[in-house]
């Protein structure tokens, strides 16, 4: 095959990475970051080991994995993994992952991976991100993968099968693995529902029958929680704004959204990997849909998968007037969640922030 058809969608190799990284060092926030990264070293001093990477390996293992373990220590009361043992070194997957923060879900495995001494990931994000030449550079020197969004309905449908073609051939025949969302968007609301379409668009990677093709991409389901969503309030005023047809998205509110989730505060965060998808469970039932079989299918298994928080059972408690589940949280939770919510500017927005955070337990009582 060759790979130059990919050449649109994606991301550095280590000859343009190298390219990349002076014009990166130009940015004005630069000494700023280093030094949020490296708070006991010069900036300088970070610069020229900035200067000296040679590859995008490099660039993951230190700078990388630096930032976001600098991150989760700064924004978060612990970060935790569980059900790692079922990411098989010998095996590149597809991790398809429930979507609540723009890019901190997706590194989130990356710093994992490299912890347990495994490869990063290929990461696929929406090309509605770049909106600058440096956003571009910083996202393509992480292996992150170009998907297009919009576009009349033919151009589209020719777009996702391309970036299906390049799912396929880098997990299949380069034997790396790809991190993609459940569904284009981040869930808003709570609720971590899979859209049929984005499984559809992974039977388009080759010419094999679809369900042979879903499994060649070894499906490993994942649930990213968050004890609190940074962006709660920017997700509450966006779906006041939706219901009331009123919503038009502002210039440069998805870069707001990227540096909230960075910075904000998340509480506990927790990452669960999930058995892989078998065989059986790709097979659909005799007249039905293959991509709604395997998005009900995911559905089901992620939502298995999240960690309940305090903050979810108390938003419960707190939307029925009850104390079903008082166990699970306590006064200073409660206080804290209290002070977030009644800073709200109407009723409609407290019942919808409620919501976001009761959902996942709604969820779960339903599986």
């Amino acid at each position: 095959m060759d790979t130059s058809e990919f050449d649109d969608i994606r991301p550095y190799n280590d000859a343009e990475l190298r390219a990349a990284l002076p014009r990166i060092e130009q940015w004005e926030l630069i000494p700023q970051i280093m030094r949020f990264i490296y708070p006991l070293a010069p900036a300088e001093k970070s610069l020229e080991q900035l200067r000296k990477v040679q590859t995008v390996k490099e660039l993951q293992t230190t700078f990388m994995y630096d930032a976001v373990s600098r991150v989760i220590e700064t924004t978060s009361d612990g970060f935790t993994c569980s059900g790692f043992d079922y990411i098989k070194p010998d095996q590149p997957c597809l991790y398809i992952s429930n979507h609540r923060d723009i890019t901190v879900d997706a590194f989130l495995l990356q710093v994992e991976l490299i912890r347990r001494g495994r490869e990063t990931s290929y990461i696929v994000f929406g090309n509605n991100l770049i909106d600058s030449p440096l956003m571009r550079d910083l996202f393509l020197s992480n292996k992150l993968i170009q998907m297009e969004r919009g576009g009349n309905p033919m151009a589209f449908y020719r777009s996702l099968q391309h970036l299906s073609r390049y799912l396929h051939h880098l997990i299949v025949d380069q034997r790396q693995s790809v991190w993609i969302a459940q569904k284009n968007g981040r869930s808003k609301d709570g609720i971590d529902a899979t859209a049929p379409a984005i499984i559809k668009m992974l039977t388009l990677g080759s010419d094999d029958p679809q369900q042979q093709t879903l499994s060649d991409l070894h499906i490993i389901p994942l649930a990213v929680s968050y004890e609190w969503d940074p962006c709660d309030t920017l997700k509450t005023n966006e779906l006041v704004q939706r219901s009331l047809g009123e919503y038009h998205k502002a210039e440069g509110e998805d870069s707001n959204s990227v540096v909230t989730g960075i910075i904000g505060p998340k509480g506990h965060v927790h990452l669960s990997i999930g058995k892989p998808l078998s065989p059986a469970e790709l097979r659909p039932a005799e007249g039905e849909d293959l991509a709604e079989h395997v998005a009900a299918v995911l559905d089901r298994r992620i939502q298995r998968l999240y960690h309940l928080m305090p903050t979810n059972y108390l938003a419960f408690d707190l939307l029925n007037n009850s104390s079903r589940f008082r166990q699970h949280y306590d006064s200073n939770v409660k206080n804290q969640f209290l002070q977030r919510l009644n800073k709200l500017a109407s009723d409609q927005h407290r019942k919808i922030f409620l919501e976001m955070y009761a959902n996942p337990v709604l969820s779960a009582q339903k599986r």
